[in-house]
């Protein structure tokens, strides 16, 4: 098993993180979350953020980024970049493991339940 993980400070959020994303929460909530290279808005709540890591475990690409000193983490379970799922790391020896926070796709509105019971495990 190979990890590869490059630790990056206060730097700009990646390309593929970036733009507009359709969410839902744990609650069902649909919600917008819109992601340049330096803020972070979830319905209209416009937040700075850092990448502070990039990474490949298990086939699963991820991005690390820092939000008022929360770390969260955006993970690719698939290769299609248009879907993606935010969750908060247990610590950061393993960003894989965690809460998820958001069921997220560039398309359509996700189900949380589906992706935490097709991904999180």
């Amino acid at each position: 098993m190979i990890i590869f993980v490059i630790i990056l400070t206060g730097c700009k959020g990646s390309k593929d993180i970036q733009g507009n994303w359709k969410a839902q929460n744990n609650d069902g909530k649909n919600v917008t979350i819109q992601i340049s290279d330096t803020d972070i808005t979830v319905d209209g709540n416009k937040l700075e953020y850092k990448q502070n890591a990039v990474g490949n475990k298990n086939g699963l690409k991820y991005k690390g980024i820092m939000v008022d000193d929360i770390q969260y983490v955006i993970v690719f379970p698939e290769k299609d970049k248009n879907i993606a799922y935010m969750m908060k790391p247990e610590s950061s020896d393993n960003y894989l493991y965690g809460t998820l926070i958001f069921a997220m796709n560039k398309n359509d509105y996700p189900s949380y339940k589906d992706y935490a019971d097709r991904y999180i495990k």
